[in-house]
């Protein structure tokens, strides 16, 4: 076993009518402990890079295996509710209408947990996301950073996942990061 949790060999994506790939023979090797951040100018394959890793794309070449496992490539295709895996997008997907603590709440009361489970989850997931205080806010009232980490909140109450976080468009194992911090850290770690 080694520490390796993500390793890309030559990942390439192509799209039809378009000559130039979204992303190019891409290999990477991400380790225990280690972040990792994309940076480039629009159109330059950064969020194909994470859909491919999340699954909501399929890589024209190359190999993706997360965890010692294969999970895209050379015949190997794992769905994305398979990875263990979830993607943070830019505009996040938060209910206009529902206050940060009712977001957050949304999908265990969707799996019909008991209230008082669903009540110390979601006070976890308030402080974990450094956002304890704000729960009776609405979205809208909240900075672009908090509304990310209310998403990173949502994601990490309805499943708890243990795999890598990749920041700012992130594919993510919990939330994305809070104040100060870098993104990652604990997920990885």
């Amino acid at each position: 076993m080694t520490d390796t949790i993500l390793q890309l060999d030559g990942l390439t994506k192509h799209y039809p009518q378009i000559a130039v790939p979204a992303v190019d023979t891409v290999n990477l090797s991400l380790e225990k402990g280690q972040i990792l951040s994309l940076l480039g100018p629009s159109g330059c394959g950064k969020t194909t890079l994470l859909r491919l890793i999340a699954g909501f794309e399929r890589p024209n070449e190359g190999q993706i295996v997360l965890e010692n496992r294969a999970i895209a490539g050379r015949g190997r295709w794992v769905p994305p509710e398979k990875r263990n895996l979830g993607m943070v997008f830019q505009e996040y997907a938060l209910f206009p209408h529902l206050t940060v603590a009712d977001n957050i709440a949304f999908g265990l009361k969707k799996r019909q947990l008991r209230s008082g489970e669903i009540k110390n989850r979601v006070a976890e997931a308030l402080s974990l996301v450094e956002l304890d205080g704000l729960q009776n806010r609405y979205p809208h009232q909240l900075s672009g950073g908090q509304r990310q980490r209310e998403f990173g909140g949502t994601r990490w109450t309805s499943e708890p996942l243990s795999s890598p976080t990749f920041g700012g468009t992130t594919a993510t194992g919990g939330p994305s990061a809070g104040p100060g911090s870098s993104a990652g850290v604990d997920a990885v770690g």
